[in-house]
């Protein structure tokens, strides 16, 4: 049963140019798979309507053996979100924010508790807890964020640059937690502009390039080419770009 599947997906906003064209992707329980591309590739359209916050214009989407279009709600109880922008209530402490989710995912009360503390530690945002969010750093959004998404215990993972805003103690927290939760079973779809972070995490690398898959390599794949950056590089950096421009006139 796939984590995440796509098929045939197209998506253009109004009568705009596809933003993404005939797309399918899939992604396994038990594993990782990164995103790469370049800003406007993709990733976070991708992410949206994975998420169900868009429409598609063609395709489906599956998560966790439920379509999307069909059923959102379902889909969304078994997905754990956190877009490139944090979505918190500024006005409300972390705490309130997480008893917030519990009441959406529909977590009972005294588990929601456990939880909530559980993470809040984890994320060393304990001693904050009562704080209203609108005073967070980028860091703590970020942080807390990913406490809310995890706080139902989704199988599925869709992460539009998680490590964003985080020092290295919670990059590195965030790094053996995904790891974990794919070894225990959960399928992670992330992105990530940090192309080490991608490295050490991705079991696969998916590489969009004007909205189409340009490009699916395994770990092995991915040191043998020189890793994520040399990947970049050479799939839509701005010499493969320049190549791609000198051919199309004779396509």
């Amino acid at each position: 049963m796939p984590g995440v599947e796509v098929e045939g997906l197209g998506f253009r906003h109004g009568k705009g140019p596809d933003i993404l064209g005939d797309l399918s992707l899939m992604a396994r329980p038990g594993e990782i798979l990164g995103l790469l591309g370049v800003n406007g590739a993709g990733k976070t359209t991708l992410f949206r309507l994975i998420a169900g916050l868009l429409k598609p214009r063609t395709g489906r989407i599956r998560v966790a053996d439920i379509d999307v279009a069909e059923d959102r709600r379902e889909a969304s109880r078994r997905l754990g979100f956190v877009p490139d922008e944090p979505l918190l209530y500024p006005r409300m402490s972390a705490l309130e924010n997480l008893n917030q989710f519990a009441v959406l995912w529909g977590v009972p009360g005294a588990e929601a508790r456990h939880r909530s503390e559980a993470l809040l530690r984890e994320t060393s945002l304990w001693e904050e807890r009562n704080t209203w969010v609108e005073g967070f750093s980028r860091g703590m959004r970020q942080k807390l964020a990913l406490s809310c998404a995890l706080l139902h215990q989704p199988p599925v993972l869709v992460l539009d640059e998680p490590f964003n805003g985080l020092d290295m103690s919670a990059v590195l927290w965030l790094r053996d937690l995904l790891r974990r939760r794919a070894e225990a079973g959960d399928c992670i779809l992330l992105s990530s502009h940090q192309p080490e972070a991608l490295d050490a995490l991705a079991d696969r690398l998916a590489v969009l390039h004007q909205g189409e898959l340009a490009g699916l390599y395994d770990r092995a794949e991915v040191a043998r080419r020189g890793g994520t950056a040399e990947i970049f590089h050479a799939t839509c950096g701005p010499k493969a770009l320049r190549a791609g421009e000198e051919r199309e006139p004779g396509a």
